[in-house]
Formats: structure tokens, sequence, C-alpha cells
């Protein structure tokens, strides 16, 4: 029994390497998944690429823009990399980040050039999201939004609970209106595993709901969520009761 409509069941990390690449292949075919968003500057793209052409059970693929680690596509400012050349973390998830106008328009070259890197590869291109959120941030919203706008593609929202702090809270929910007032979301909400699992019984009807998984196998060859190991098995439990239905 495939997921209903209303929940988009997201792997993240798509093309990070080939355990996560056959651990996603292998939650498709299983229907614990149903989205996917691929990352297009990492060792395993290539291979995923193949994956997704060569299975048709993989639908429903968006671009995970990457400014959090590897190299970019492109040329970006020193000050944005670390001396190897890969990204730095540092400078790119810091909400307090302010980009000359030369960096931003570099940043959005880059996350141009990902988006192309998928499309120029034969991928159906549904949707967009970032590594590490960093969509979300005051200094890189504004630039995803315009890369949506300009590829005419869906955006993921932030998620909305508090974490103990009112000002992301609002600020997270003032973001999200900004993408649904361009029609830019494909949902209403954008949960964890946890959160959502939580809420499941009293979610109103025809809410439309994304939850975020990282499916890999371990070194015992188990699946399993590389962010965050119980969270792959309660998902698993969960779908698993749909399919008992």
């Amino acid at each position: 029994m495939p997921l209903n409509s209303n929940i988009i069941a997201n792997a993240d990390d798509f093309g990070l390497n080939a355990s996560v690449n056959k651990a996603i292949l292998f939650c498709f075919e299983k229907e614990y998944i149903n989205s996917a968003t691929l990352l297009t500057n990492t060792p395993g793209f290539e291979e995923a690429v193949q994956i997704i052409e060569d299975n048709s059970c993989i639908i429903n693929v968006g671009v995970h823009v990457n400014l959090a680690d590897c190299r970019p596509l492109t040329n970006v400012p020193a000050r944005l990399l670390n001396a190897d050349g890969t990204w730095s973390l540092e400078q790119t998830n810091n909400i307090f980040a302010r980009f000359s106008r030369q960096e931003q328009k570099a940043l959005l070259q880059e996350i141009h050039a990902q988006i192309n890197n998928a499309l120029q590869h034969g991928v159906p291109v549904s949707h967009i999201d970032s590594h590490y959120h960093l969509h979300t941030l005051p200094s890189l919203n504004g630039l995803f939004l315009q890369a949506a706008r300009h590829y005419q593609l869906k955006l993921r929202l932030a998620q909305t609970y508090r974490e103990g702090s009112y000002l992301k809270y609002w600020y997270r929910k003032y973001i999200n209106q900004k993408l649904i007032d361009n029609g830019l979301n494909y949902t209403h909400k954008f949960e964890t595993v946890a959160l959502f699992l939580a809420n499941v019984q009293a979610r109103p009807a025809g809410e439309k709901v994304e939850v975020m998984l990282h499916p890999t196998f371990d070194a015992a060859g188990d699946l399993t969520d590389h962010f965050d190991k119980p969270t792959m098995q309660n998902w698993i439990n969960y779908i698993r009761q749909l399919q008992n239905v």
C-alpha cells in the first residue's frame, strides 16, 4: 500500500555515496518513501542518476542544493571555502552572515549550476531543498526564492515547531508565508518523523506534510537513518501499520 498522497516522505542526500544510494533505492522499492532530493556535487551523483534512470519506482526527485560540504561546481569566492576548496560550513551556515553583492551573485550561480547539473543529466526535477536547511537562513533564503521562481520549482518549507525559541518559530513562520504567497510551497508543513508521528492522530484531513529521512545501510547491513538511528525504524513501523490496514 503506497503512502497517502498528502504525505511526502522525502529521502535527503541521494547521491552522497554508494550506501545512501542503495538505501534510497531500497526504500523506494519497499514504498517507505515517495520522494528524494539529489546532491549534484558529490561522489555518488553519477551513480544516483543511473539508479534514477534504471528504476521506475523512483519518483518525485528534487535537488538537494549543497552549500555545506564537498566542492562547489562554480567559481566561488575563497572566503566561502576551506583551504582544500570545499565549502566552509562555518561561513555558509551562519544566521548572522552578510554576503557582498559579488558573493550573493556567486552563490546564486552555484545554486543554478547544481540544479542545472541534475537537469542536464536528464533528471526530471520537481522541487528543491538544501543540505543542512541553509535555504531557510536570512542571508540565503532570498537567493533560493529567486532560484525556485527562475526554474518554476517548488521549495521546501522550514520546520515551525518552537525548539525553545519563539524568535526562531516566528521567523520560520514568516519565511514560510513568503513561500506560500509566491505559490512555491508543495506542502502545508515540513516535519521530522518524530513530530509527525506525535501528531498523526490529530492531523486535519487533507493537510499535506513532508517528513524528512536520511536512509543508509550501516556497517552491519541494516537500514538506518544516518542522522538519527531510531528515526528510520520508527518510520518503517508506521509504514508497516499502514500496509497492514
